[in-house]
């Protein structure tokens, strides 16, 4: 047996001694320890430990800890709170590590339990990516995350579906009434408020707010996605996972150089938009541009992000995703009139 299972069975040989009666898994999945693999960077605290075993029991201990790296020649058992899934690019060789994944709670607790990954707020997810690579996904729907693994969780929105899933949703607007606001609108700097309130329009996430989202939760991916039935375009994109892709998400959270908009991003099969087929049109002053000169504010995300300037106001293409001078809503078109159902949508992952 590898380390886990024999804590498992040790655990299960003290439930099942009790009066209680269970319901669930026939067994645990085996989870193997990794060695000559470490996690760095992402440990919250270091304790001596005789022993890889003993250093795994501790870390099945704590809510936080997510995974243990043990350096052997120091007998040091480092306690993460990340994952070599959530964090890949930090998961490196060690001849003198054992790396292995606190699934204590789900492997073996879940033989008394049906709940996954995300399900509950005694177990979220570091995001909706981590949740569908850790085989959690339940579809589409509201799942609890906890991006820093600070013990206050919260929901979101997770598309599970489009294009193998994993993305959250940062941002929503579903036109209920054209002629009124049916929601107050709100902005913070804060995730952590902002992304619960899925379900409400005109809540947005500022910059430094998504930055900071981006620091935590690692995303490297912004997608955007708009439908208006006048004049019937869908405009739905992702930035592409390439240098010219990155900038693009650099724009958004840190940096203010206006980067190149061709190959910066892919199309998806229902996007039949004008201008995700003009790239090299979009931008102002310059072309072939994401954003806008005079829109690079803390609203950048959602204040023409995309933006085709025409011959006249009739015949200019741009996105809003919020009510802005003249322009409220507008999706691959200038125009203002907006109908029931029309929708913008921006994730991540």
């Amino acid at each position: 047996f590898s380390v886990a299972m024999e804590i498992c069975l040790y655990a299960l040989f003290i439930i099942l001694g009790l009066p209680t009666t269970f319901t669930g898994q026939p067994a645990c999945r085996d989870n193997q320890e990794e060695f000559g693999f470490a996690l760095v960077g992402h440990d919250y605290k270091s304790v001596y430990a005789d022993h890889f075993s003993r250093c795994y029991f501790e870390c099945t201990s704590e809510e936080r800890c997510q995974s243990v790296t043990y350096l052997w020649d120091q007998k040091e058992c480092k306690m993460n709170n990340e994952t070599k899934k959530s964090r890949p690019e930090d998961y490196v060789q060690n001849p003198a590590a054992t790396y292995m994944e606190n699934t204590f709670r789900e492997d073996c607790l879940l033989i008394f339990s049906t709940a996954k990954k995300g399900s509950k707020s005694s177990i979220p997810g570091h995001s909706c990516r981590e949740i569908v690579l850790s085989n959690n996904s339940q579809g589409d729907g509201e799942y609890w995350i906890d991006p820093t693994a600070s013990g206050r969780p919260f929901t979101v929105f997770c598309d599970m579906t489009t294009d193998e899933g994993g993305w959250t949703l940062v941002h929503r607007f579903t036109m209920r009434d054209p002629s009124s606001s049916d929601d107050s609108t709100y902005e913070s700097n804060s995730y952590q408020e902002i992304l619960p309130k899925y379900n409400l329009n005109h809540q947005f996430l500022l910059r430094h707010g998504f930055s900071k989202l981006k620091t935590d939760m690692g995303f490297t991916q912004i997608r955007f996605y708009c439908f208006k039935k006048k004049p019937g375009s869908v405009f739905h994109i992702t930035t592409s996972k390439n240098i010219k892709g990155t900038a693009v998400v650099d724009f958004f959270t840190v940096s203010d150089s206006m980067p190149e908009a061709c190959g910066s991003f892919t199309r998806f099969s229902d996007d039949n938009s004008t201008l995700a087929s003009i790239c090299d049109e979009w931008g102002h002053p310059s072309n072939n541009r994401w954003g806008h000169r005079s829109y690079r504010t803390d609203e950048r995300l959602f204040r023409r992000p995309l933006f085709r300037k025409g011959t006249n106001s009739n015949n200019m293409n741009f996105i809003f995703f919020r009510v802005s001078g003249g322009f409220p809503y507008c999706c691959d078109d200038s125009d203002m009139e907006a109908s029931l159902g029309d929708t913008w949508k921006i994730f991540v992952r």
